[in-house]
C-alpha cells in the first residue's frame, strides 16, 4: 500500500500567497494602464506574468510581504516594456481598422453584413412599389426629402392632417416590408 501524502501547510500557505500576490499586482496594473493606455485583458496578462516570474524565479521567497515587493518590481519593468512595444509599433486607429475592414473583400463580416443589407433593401424597395402612388410621394418628401409637414401640404395640396396620412402610409410600408406596425 502507498503512503497517504500529507496536505503540505507551507505549500498551501505559498499558493494562498501567490493568489494574493496576484490581486494586489493586478490591481497596481490596472491602476496603472486602464483604460488609457491598454484594456483589461493586457493588465491582466502582465498579472499573470509577474506571478509566473516570481513563482519560477524566486521559488524560495516564501513571505507575503517580500513576494509583493518582487512582484512589483517585475510588475513595473513589465509596464515599462509594455509600453516601448507600444511606441514601436505603429498607430493603428479604431477608423483605420473599420476602413481596412471595409475594404477587404474576404471578410466574413462584411460579406454577411452586405447580403444581409441588400436583403432588407430588396425587401423594401418590392414594399414600395407595392404602395399607392399618393403613399410614394408622401414617404419620399417626408423621409428622402426631409421636408416638413407644412411642407408636404404646400406640395401636395392635402387639407387633412398629413401626420395622419404619412402614419398611415408608413404603417402599410411596413406591412408590406414585413416589419413590426407601430
Amino acid at each position: 500500500m502507498l503512503p497517504v501524502r500529507e496536505e503540505d501547510i507551507d505549500d498551501r500557505e505559498y499558493h494562498e500567497n501567490l493568489r494574493m500576490v496576484r490581486e494586489r499586482i493586478l490591481s497596481f496594473v490596472l491602476r496603472r494602464l486602464v483604460p488609457q493606455r491598454a484594456d483589461f485583458a493586457h493588465a491582466e496578462d502582465i498579472a499573470q506574468s509577474c506571478v509566473v516570474a516570481l513563482w519560477e524565479q524566486y521559488p524560495q521567497k516564501r513571505d507575503l510581504a517580500e513576494m509583493v515587493r518582487i512582484a512589483v518590481g517585475v510588475a513595473r519593468h513589465k509596464i515599462a516594456q509594455f509600453h516601448r512595444d507600444r511606441e514601436r509599433l505603429p498607430i493603428i486607429t479604431d477608423a483605420a481598422m473599420e476602413r481596412w475592414e471595409h475594404n477587404n473583400p474576404h471578410s466574413g463580416e462584411r460579406v454577411f453584413e452586405s447580403m444581409a443589407a441588400r436583403e432588407e433593401t430588396d425587401r423594401l424597395l418590392l414594399a414600395l412599389l407595392r404602395l399607392p402612388a399618393r403613399c410614394r410621394e408622401l414617404l419620399t418628401l417626408k423621409l428622402i426629402e426631409q421636408k416638413s409637414y407644412a411642407e408636404i401640404r404646400g406640395i401636395t395640396g392635402i387639407t387633412g392632417n398629413i401626420y395622419e396620412t404619412v402614419s398611415r402610409c408608413f404603417r402599410v410600408l411596413l406591412r408590406y416590408a414585413g416589419g413590426t406596425q407601430l
